[in-house]
């Protein structure tokens, strides 16, 4: 994305964003560059230049690019980018029981489509394209 200029409201997020450790970015990590409604439009347009994707309410992720397929996607995976969103919001949660069992070798079956147990109250919806984190 050609950001104009650099004193621009919009390459202030995007340089913000960069510095950022982890995968997931917040509404209140660029909160105070400036105005709520000026970082809105800042936001929506990195949106729109592929640079982040919307993931819920506030809560945004850093998107990688595909030089091979020429798409974007989510670098970690999106199973680990909710995950990551969830402890950066400090909700606290659990792999349901079948992935436990996996993971600790009681079970052989690799859990397809695993869910979430959370352990406090969210209810935000958290969607990437047309996958949703589930809660089980």
């Amino acid at each position: 994305m050609k950001v104009p200029y650099k004193k621009s409201i919009t390459f202030k997020v995007l340089k913000r964003i960069e510095r950022l450790s982890g995968e997931v970015v917040l509404r209140s990590d660029v909160a105070n560059i400036a105005d709520s409604r000026q970082i809105s439009r800042a936001l929506n347009r990195l949106v729109q230049s592929g640079r982040l994707a919307k993931l819920g309410y506030g809560v945004y992720a850093k998107l990688a690019r595909s030089e091979i397929a020429k798409t974007t996607y989510l670098k970690e995976g999106v199973l680990p980018t909710m995950r990551a969103v969830l402890d950066r919001l400090n909700i606290r949660w659990e792999p349901s029981p079948e992935e436990q069992d996996y993971q600790t070798g009681r079970s052989t079956q690799i859990p397809v489509n695993p869910t979430t147990k959370l352990k406090d109250r969210f209810r935000r919806q958290l969607r990437y394209r047309d996958m949703e984190l589930t809660r089980g």
